[in-house]
């Protein structure tokens, strides 16, 4: 039997295990945004701040995995929605007359940093990527998207999605944070 990288022509018993979505969490900056998306997600949260909805979302689904999975599953961050906000804010900031640019206003830019409290407070020792997303439907489900690359050696991951949606104000904005645990199937 032929074999490749991807799995076909294996016999069934060495295939390499299918990542399947698990337990969905879900939190946002506005309440009638969390009742409208269409994800089932137990208890749903509302947050003042983009980076609280996003520590809450990662803390129900990293404490979903078992705990021997929770301080070493791989995080995919999708950041497209976020990254182009984040960019658009930073310009109107630029050009207020009436407001002096700080550092914290740079970093800012970084979708890393809505995530980075969380992890640290977590102590999360595995890996974290930021991945733009395919410009496709704008649907609040990361699976449709992005399957991670689950493996026996990697038997779990979470993916956050990151979805934002712009007000008047480019300042402004309301998100949706969903957070999927992902396991390797027949665990």
């Amino acid at each position: 039997i032929m074999t490749c990288g991807c799995g076909v022509g294996r016999p069934p018993a060495t295939r390499a295990p299918a990542a399947v979505p698990g337990h969905p969490a879900l939190a946002g900056t506005d309440e009638a945004r969390l009742a409208a998306a269409p994800v089932l997600a137990a208890a749903p949260t509302v947050h003042r701040k983009p980076v609280d909805a996003a520590s809450a979302a990662l803390g129900a689904a990293f404490g979903a995995l078992p705990e021997e999975l929770r301080a070493t599953a791989p995080l995919y961050v999708l950041c497209r929605d976020y990254g182009t906000w984040a960019a658009r804010r930073f310009v109107a900031r630029c050009h207020d007359p009436a407001r002096r640019l700080r550092p914290s206003d740079s970093v800012g830019l970084e979708t890393s940093e809505l995530v980075r409290p969380y992890l640290t407070a977590a102590e999360h020792r595995g890996d974290c990527y930021l991945l733009a997303q395919l410009p496709a439907a704008r649907l609040p489900v990361a699976q449709a998207e992005f399957t991670p690359p689950v493996t026996a050696a990697r038997p779990a991951a979470v993916v956050l999605d990151l979805i934002v949606f712009p007000g008047e104000d480019p300042r402004d904005a309301d998100c949706l944070a969903l957070a999927t645990t992902w396991k390797a199937s027949g665990l």
